[in-house]
């Protein structure tokens, strides 16, 4: 066609469009780049990693065990998204376990002191009730057949044990186990002894 051929595009349209073109390819090209250089968010596992790490020794598995286990089923969500290559979706979920562990950690320091609390004082509220139950024993003489007097025997003879076996558990951080262990007997021996540990009247002035 001539230069004047009126079918032909004019010469500015043509570059237009090749110059369109030539930025789409570009754009294509960088996009492939970007997806072939961009890979799993290592950094954020990491820091979830090792959040669930600190709740494992705070012993969130004893005192946080749903938010721990919800931690780490989040990365267990997440290894499956990097595998089908949805990073975007993987640092979500590297973010989501970071921070319920997070949680876990903090509720295990919480429940667990608490749980300390009550376990020491049991232990001590314990000590204290076998050795009035003891002297009561003592006093009664063989005589005495009384379910009660049967009760304080049987626990005069056990708390020994009883006693040093709660102080192994607390010596081993078993907060809980001592507390299943020292409830029952003393449950019984406040019933035995309904004022020793009942806070004492206040005096008139």
């Amino acid at each position: 066609a001539g230069p004047h051929d009126p079918h032909s595009a004019p010469p500015t349209r043509s570059l237009t469009l090749a110059r369109s073109r030539r930025v789409a390819c570009a754009g294509l090209i960088l996009l492939a780049l970007s997806r072939a250089c961009a890979g799993p968010p290592a950094k954020e596992r990491h820091q979830a990693d090792g959040a669930v790490a600190a709740a494992k020794a705070a012993d969130a598995a004893t005192y946080a065990p749903a938010r721990l286990q919800a931690a780490e089923e989040a990365l267990r969500h997440y290894d499956e998204a990097v595998a089908q290559g949805d990073y975007r979706l993987a640092l979500n979920y590297a973010i989501d376990a970071r921070d319920r562990a997070f949680e876990a950690a903090k509720q295990a320091s919480n429940d667990k002191a608490a749980a300390r609390s009550q376990a020491e004082r049991l232990a001590t509220e314990f000590k204290v009730l076998l050795k009035r139950a003891e002297n009561r024993v003592a006093g009664m003489g063989s005589r005495a057949a009384s379910a009660s007097a049967e009760r304080l025997r049987t626990i005069a003879k056990s708390g020994p044990a009883l006693l040093q076996e709660a102080r192994a558990l607390l010596g081993k951080q078993d907060y809980r186990g001592t507390i299943k262990l020292l409830t029952p007997p003393v449950e019984t021996l406040r019933r035995e002894f309904p004022t020793a540990t009942s806070t004492p009247p206040r005096r008139g002035r």
